[in-house]
């Protein structure tokens, strides 16, 4: 037999990633296609005390988690993992393990609160008897899978982490300080039809997943979006719509007019088939439905709370998560209640995850159009408008619920920040915006008047929190004969954890906040409302419409989600991993977007910044001594001064390690770059090839992608 030399390289990709979290350090490697292992790391927990009716607890918690399980178990942080899958795979099994360390004996851990809607009389947490009494350890697994979802072609596990675990009789607490997960893979049928390999879909996924590296698996195409953002409406109001979109067209937001007669239907599964075929046609980021319910219609989801032997809800909600959620049907299994958690593909959960970012216009005659796109148009052209700075919170007294009880212990979470309840969120900063608080125990006996929020309006609020009782037509305290009388030019965005304010679904009514955005010419240009119950927990500032509230303000502040559309869906995304505590599901289906989803609650204060390159090594090759690659600029400005390295480590006993360094080059927006180094490798083994380009971003740092090629070196 002829012997020769030869060095093979393959694409089994050796993944290495050492990044920082909130959390703590997680390491991803994947050395085979079969599994994918990722560590996660925990600090110490914080432990603390609580006095609810008389009654001492303890508390326990980690940074960047939250509190999960049913009323009256005890009290425990979980983590949400984010895990992308690589391509073409989906999970065959999931494994979690972790070495724990005691913490101590004694501890009464405070039991997971009922979930209440805003207008229920006090309930204190009480303890599960038959859990508290025994000293297995709780929970008994260090994991819950949630679920596989698609976000824009990207498969997504996610995974609610249990590092703390409980002895409940004993008292005594486990703690892991790490946690490694093992997601066994196997072949997917088919790639997922809504993916598109834009740079726009990359960057989102990026920035929701633990392991980002992954993303070097799925192909990047050469296509580009022909349009932002869709306006469906019908043909009778499309005229009003116009201005809108030559606003946008002219600011850069490609805008595109679609009517029902386009759709060929007016039912709810061919509207979604249409946003879906448009997202794959042209690109769409947003889809404003210019219509209200009965002319666009809205799907009715049903939800149940998740609290067991406790008080029950469910109800059926008019949600358009149903038109951003694009993947796998919403009915699985043919029933009269859709968006059940067993009403996704194969009878999985459904998918939660935006395709595309969905606002509403309850309109139903042209009227009701100008109105609607009036305020829109005079908030695109507000750029650094004073009033523009201008914040007010609006707290209510709730009722006797301990910390509960006022509106301004949820709202001050939002100023600045808050790592309240476990986990930590940014808020408006006080340094750029006037934040203006009306909370009610500052104007004892009675509170503020609806007068007070009415002058605020009047003079020129941007933003409105609000947190208080409400109803279909009072939100705010005013009802909607107020709302009719406001003569403010200058308008805002409101968003409320109000009960049932945004209940546009109702035959023949309008609720408040279609009357703030779309039927009176004065008052709002968007908002985010409820459409049934708030959520909130007694003698806690952890409810579950709070979680949500928190999370959009993160969006905006900390995660550059700055449109109301991406923002108000994030909130939801990031509250995924716990989906099953209490009525998660319900406030995610519920919370839903009155206003243009385009439109920027930052950038219309101060200019964007400018567009950043983005690259991506997206083909490697290779033979003796010699490695090819190919990188790509997939994002929307020239990269500038790029500097490569390569470093290869390995072969038998370890003894290659090599780094070389490429010269810098530049690389347009949609360029490829063929780059080439002579590897000077002697010896037997497999090694790791390494390769970081890096980029000088001109507005953030420095930008970064590598991917890391398995490479044989073998005689035979």
């Amino acid at each position: 037999m002829k012997r020769t030399s030869c060095i093979e390289l393959t694409l089994l990709l050796t993944l290495t990633l050492i990044a920082t979290s909130t959390t703590g350090v997680f390491a991803a490697t994947r050395t085979d296609s079969s599994a994918l292992t990722l560590t996660y790391t925990f600090t110490e927990p914080r432990l603390s005390t609580i006095t609810i009716e008389n009654q001492a607890y303890d508390q326990v918690f980690l940074p960047d988690s939250a509190i999960s399980g049913r009323p009256g178990d005890p009290s425990l942080p979980v983590k949400g993992a984010y895990i992308l899958l690589p391509s073409g795979t989906t999970v065959a099994s999931v494994s979690v393990h972790g070495t724990s360390h005691s913490l101590g004996n004694g501890y009464h851990l405070v039991p997971v609160g009922q979930a209440l809607p805003m207008t229920s009389n006090p309930v204190p947490p009480t303890p599960n008897p038959t859990v508290y009494a025994s000293d297995d350890v709780f929970p008994a697994t260090q994991y819950t899978t949630v679920g596989v979802y698609q976000q824009r072609g990207f498969s997504i596990l996610v995974l609610a982490l249990s590092p703390i675990q409980y002895r409940p009789a004993s008292g005594e607490l486990l703690a892991s300080s790490s946690l490694e997960v093992t997601v066994t893979l196997t072949p997917a049928h088919a790639q997922t039809s809504l993916f598109r390999g834009l740079p726009q879909d990359y960057a989102l996924v990026r920035g929701r997943v633990d392991n980002a590296q992954e993303l070097s698996t799925y192909p990047a195409s050469a296509a580009r979006s022909s349009a932002d953002l869709m306006i469906l409406t019908t043909s009778a109001l499309r005229s009003g719509f116009i201005p809108l979109a030559e606003a946008h067209n002219a600011t850069g937001v490609r805008t595109i007019i679609r009517t029902l007669t386009d759709v060929g239907g007016t039912d709810t599964e061919s509207i979604r088939n249409y946003i879906r075929t448009m997202y794959n046609t042209t690109g769409i980021s947003y889809v404003l439905l210019g219509g209200d319910d009965g002319v666009v219609n809205a799907r009715q989801l049903w939800v149940e709370g998740m609290d067991e032997n406790v008080t029950h809800y469910e109800d059926y909600l008019p949600s358009d998560i149903y038109y951003a959620c694009l993947d796998g049907p919403y009915n699985y299994d043919g029933d009269d209640k859709w968006g059940e958690p067993n009403d996704g593909t194969g009878g999985g959960d459904v998918d939660l995850m935006a395709e595309v970012w969905v606002g509403r216009a309850c309109v139903d005659n042209l009227a009701d159009v100008h109105a609607f796109v009036t305020k829109s148009l005079s908030y695109m052209n507000s750029t650094n408008d004073s009033y523009l700075k201008n914040v007010t919170l609006a707290g209510e007294y709730l009722g006797d619920y301990g910390i509960a009880s006022y509106g301004s212990s949820y709202l001050n979470q939002l100023i600045n920040g808050s790592s309240d309840d476990g986990y930590t969120t940014v808020g408006i900063p006080a340094s750029s915006y006037t934040i203006d608080t009306l909370y009610d125990e500052d104007y004892l006996p009675y509170g503020w008047n609806p007068s007070d929020i009415i002058t605020r309006i009047n003079n020129g609020a941007h933003i409105i929190n609000h947190l208080g009782h409400a109803s279909p037509d009072y939100n705010m305290k005013l009802y909607e004969s107020d709302v009719d009388q406001l003569t403010n030019t200058k308008y805002c965005f409101i968003y409320s954890q109000g009960c049932d304010s945004g209940a546009f679904d109702v035959s023949g009514y309008d609720c408040i906040a279609e009357v703030f955005t779309a039927k009176a010419t004065h008052g709002a240009f968007a908002g985010v409302w409820n459409a049934r119950y708030g959520f909130f927990w007694s003698y806690s500032t952890d409810g579950d419409s709070q979680r949500l509230n928190r999370q959009l303000w993160d969006a905006v502040f900390s995660e550059g989600k700055t449109t109301v559309g991406a923002a108000n869906h994030d909130s939801k995304e990031d509250n995924l991993f716990i989906i099953g505590r209490s009525c998660i599901r319900w406030v995610i289906y519920e919370t839903n977007l009155f206003g243009d989803p385009s439109l920027d609650l930052v950038n219309a204060v101060t200019p964007p910044p400018p567009p950043e390159p983005q690259l991506s090594i997206v083909a490697a090759s290779g033979g003796n001594r010699v490695l090819h690659l190919s990188v790509e600029n997939i994002g929307y400005a020239t990269a500038s001064n790029v500097v490569w390295t390569t470093k290869i480590n390995g072969g038998i006993f370890h003894l290659i390690s090599i780094s070389l360094n490429g010269s810098p080059f530049t690389i347009p927006p949609g360029n490829t770059t063929n780059l080439t180094t002579t590897l000077q490798l002697f010896g037997l083994g497999k090694v790791e090839i390494q390769v970081t380009t890096e980029y000088a971003n001109p507005w953030n740092g420095t930008g970064f992608v590598f991917g890391s090629y398995l490479l044989k070196v073998a005689k035979t």
